[in-house]
């Protein structure tokens, strides 16, 4: 790519829940510089456009920087910044906000979203893995234009021309490289069971085309889909998004798109669905938020994709399509809008971007030779984390935000689970968010859960629930899922920090022995029957193989390390009475590579790792080789040098290699290699 998203400094505009002086605002810069908070009127809303897009774009940006706090923070970042990628940050709790119409924003007659200077998006930081940027041409689209033949008797809405949409879409894509973008059109009827089974074909995009309702009061939306026969039936917000959570291969990008028959409540419909599919794990979603006619669509579409497929940043792409409109005197350029929750906005990249780097290493080449290495001779020892099971069960940031809210939470950090659970102990008692914690992942386990596969007899616990389910029938469409990769790398000693058993299930699937085991951490644990007790000199196997879980299991509540005090009480116990992790598990540590998996530098299973097993004994161990995935999000190029260091306190005279990628990237790459090296 000759352009990159480095290019750009991050500016997050985030808009907090409504207090008495209206709505909190806060703006960052880099990431790091946090300017005094200001102070969104509440009578932005309800909104009243007055029909001119300056005079309503200038409204809405004297609206938002009314607060001289505000005005003066953004005056600083924008000179600060002259290139800035403008994330507008709406919380949960201020969706009301997300009716307006962002896109116009107005400062000295030029609308932000369609300078080439500030790539412009809704952002939603959903903590879910993803696939990483596509390496693979051409990028696969695929198009599904719904027309059911009863919509004007059933919903007294116009039938669309199907032939005049197909064709105003190919006029769009005609000038985009077809080496580069390869489409395919659904035929009829676009049902979303035929949905579901195109998309698992891996197309990286989806364009929706057709109607949509969306019932404000329900705040649920709609879209006019068709039944095996070719009549309308409503596909509801919920069935959509879980069709799309449960695809192994997630679509880069959804864009839904009204047909030139639709009315208003279809463009509510698609701004209402956009922020539910990012959370379904979707890397962005372009809707419309407004009727547009046939020419724009067509002529955003065009320049939207074009920009897309050359340098893969959909924001940018994004305000270059905005651009072309306002260049062609098109006065709806503003109604198109990119929901992401990537913060580079990278879909498409070249080999580099897909694979990820090896920080610090000039041949990346050694680095997999060498793990592929220890890997065969079964002397690297993975350490699972918490940001690889995000498919079937919320993030420790979902759980914690829904907790804040639910609970009351009064202070700033509501993704911190940690805290937030310490909160809910204080003042319900230790055990209460543990139990909270296992009925939460259940029931959202379930409720991602194709309805097919939905067990008759209720679960009561997620170990119980997966077996009941089958873990092959769950991963069957992701030959790259994390546990699936590693359980065929034929090791014997699986180390987590996670309390679920989706490890020893992917190791039963090849028919393995596994043991589950836990470390022991508080006397309530003592009792607990125990493999080195039974069988004193057991030794894990390839065959017969070990998952020990250091902070629980979902299956003994009382073993789950989840709040501050729980991980202060782990490292004072673990650190006063090492013999509470026995000796294979300290031997593994110290004479085989480790492999942080799904860590993120602040994660609080990772630090305590470090401070309890690693830091506390450093002087008696002599580490040889440390791998450590850190995802893209969690370290900026220039602090590589940082990272490093920080490392290098806690393994000493080891050789650390970090790759800088996420989670997916990883594991596609380390099945790629250890394939090619098992042919």
């Amino acid at each position: 790519m000759a352009d990159t998203a480095g290019t750009f400094t991050d500016l997050e505009i985030r808009i907090f829940q409504k207090q008495e002086q209206g709505y909190p605002v806060e703006i960052t810069l880099g990431g790091q510089q946090e300017f005094p908070r200001g102070f969104l009127p509440a009578e932005v809303l309800p909104w009243s456009p007055g029909g001119d897009v300056v005079a309503d774009g200038s409204k809405l940006f004297e609206m938002l920087f009314k607060d001289g706090t505000l005005r003066g923070a953004w005056a600083e970042a924008r000179g600060r910044a002259p290139q800035r990628r403008l994330r507008f940050r709406i919380d949960p709790q201020a969706a009301e906000l997300h009716a307006l119409p962002w896109e116009l924003l107005l400062e000295n007659q030029a609308l932000l979203a369609a300078q080439a200077d500030t790539p412009f998006s809704r952002y939603l930081p959903i903590a879910l893995p993803w696939s990483g940027a596509v390496e693979q041409r051409p990028i696969k689209l695929l198009v599904a234009i719904s027309d059911p033949d009863d919509l004007k008797e059933k919903y007294d809405l116009a039938q669309a021309d199907v032939a005049l949409e197909r064709k105003a879409l190919e006029e769009a894509f005609a000038h985009v490289d077809q080496k580069s973008l390869e489409v395919t059109f659904m035929e009829a009827p676009i049902t979303l069971e035929r949905i579901e089974e195109e998309l698992r074909k891996g197309y990286h995009i989806f364009h929706y085309l057709g109607h949509g309702a969306y019932n404000s009061k329900r705040q649920q939306a709609a879209l006019y889909l068709q039944d095996a026969a070719g009549h309308a039936k409503r596909a509801l917000d919920d069935e959509i998004v879980s069709m799309v959570a449960r695809q192994g291969v997630r679509p880069h990008l959804i864009f839904l798109a009204a047909c030139q028959s639709a009315v208003r409540s279809s463009a509510d419909a698609f701004v209402g669905l956009g922020p539910k599919l990012v959370s379904a794990g979707v890397p962005a979603v372009i809707a419309m938020q407004d009727f547009v006619t046939v020419d724009t669509a067509r002529k955003f579409s065009s320049a939207f994709y074009q920009r897309l497929v050359e340098h893969g940043q959909v924001d940018r792409a994004g305000n270059e399509a905005r651009s072309s409109l306002l260049t062609a005197g098109r006065p709806d350029a503003s109604v198109p809008v990119a929901f992401l929750r990537l913060k580079s906005a990278q879909l498409w990249g070249n080999e580099v971007d897909a694979r990820g780097e090896v920080l610090g290493s000039k041949n990346p080449k050694i680095f997999w030779t060498g793990l592929i290495r220890m890997l065969q001779q079964g002397k690297c020892t993975p350490l699972i984390g918490p940001r690889v099971c995000g498919r079937w069960i919320p993030s420790r940031n979902e759980i914690a935000e829904r907790w804040a809210i639910e609970h009351g939470y009064p202070f700033g950090d509501k993704v911190n689970l940690a805290r937030v659970a310490q909160y809910m102990a204080s003042s319900q008692g230790e055990d209460f968010p543990r139990g909270e914690l296992m009925d939460t992942t259940l029931k959202e386990m379930l409720r991602r859960l194709p309805e097919e596969l939905r067990p008759a007899k209720q679960a009561s616990s997620l170990t119980e629930l997966v077996n009941a389910v089958g873990f092959q029938t769950l991963v069957a469409d992701d030959p790259n899922e994390v546990h699936r990769v590693l359980a065929a790398l034929n090791l014997p000693l699986y180390l987590t920090t996670n309390f679920v058993s989706f490890m020893t299930e992917s190791l039963q699937a090849l028919q393995r022995k596994p043991t589950r085991e836990l470390c022991r951490w508080n006397e309530r644990l003592d009792g607990l029957p125990s493999i080195f007790e039974e069988r004193p000199d057991y030794r894990p196997t390839p065959e017969e193989p070990l998952v020990y879980h250091f902070f629980g299991t979902d299956d003994e509540p009382d073993s789950v390390v989840l709040t501050e005090d729980n991980y202060f009480d782990w490292l004072v116990k673990v650190s006063a009475e090492p013999e509470r992790v026995p000796p294979v598990i300290q031997a593994a540590m110290t004479n085989t590579q480790l492999m942080f998996l799904g860590y993120s530098m602040h994660d609080i299973e990772f630090r305590v790792i470090m401070r309890g097993l690693i830091a506390t004994r450093g002087q008696r161990r002599n580490f040889k080789h440390v791998a450590v995935q850190l995802d893209v999000d969690d370290v900026q190029v220039e602090n590589v040098g940082s990272v490093q260091t920080f490392l290098q306190q806690y393994f000493q005279d080891a050789e650390i290699n970090v790759y800088w990628g996420s989670m997916e990237q990883f594991i596609s790459e380390l099945k790629e290699q250890w394939e090619n090296a098992s042919r």
